[in-house]
């Protein structure tokens, strides 16, 4: 089992790769950047007042659901889609399990994307023809 494997299992691979998940998965990155950001900056949580402190709380929320949704789609893709080496997917097993969600950032965009959007401009050529 690897995280979030009780949504995974219910989402094809079609769907691992299209141009949607694909978005859902920038989104989710920018969304982890930006809250770590926002954590690390050391800002006085009083200085922000009511509202301040409630978009804090959204994003925090926002960044929960998007470390699982990302890192669990990552190990699914790594898992059912990767086709590297032996010597690649170890390094990448290797990130995913030690580097959490921070190593799926970096295995989203070093190696899912390219991949990803290599697909999509091979679909967009088929339906082309």
């Amino acid at each position: 089992m690897y995280p979030g494997s009780f949504i995974w299992r219910r989402i094809d691979d079609e769907w691992l790769v299209s141009r949607s998940a694909s978005a859902f998965f920038a989104l989710s990155a920018l969304i982890i950047v930006g809250m770590t950001v926002v954590v690390f900056a050391n800002i006085e949580s009083r200085t922000l007042g009511s509202v301040g402190n409630t978009l804090l709380g959204i994003g925090g929320v926002f960044a929960a659901v998007s470390v699982f949704f990302l890192w669990g789609g990552m190990w699914r893709y790594w898992i059912r889609c990767d086709s590297s080496s032996l010597a690649a997917r170890r390094v990448w097993f290797l990130a995913l399990a030690v580097g959490l969600w921070y190593g799926a950032i970096l295995y989203y965009a070093l190696v899912y994307l390219p991949r990803a959007r290599g697909r999509q401009v091979m679909q967009t050529r088929t339906l082309e023809k």
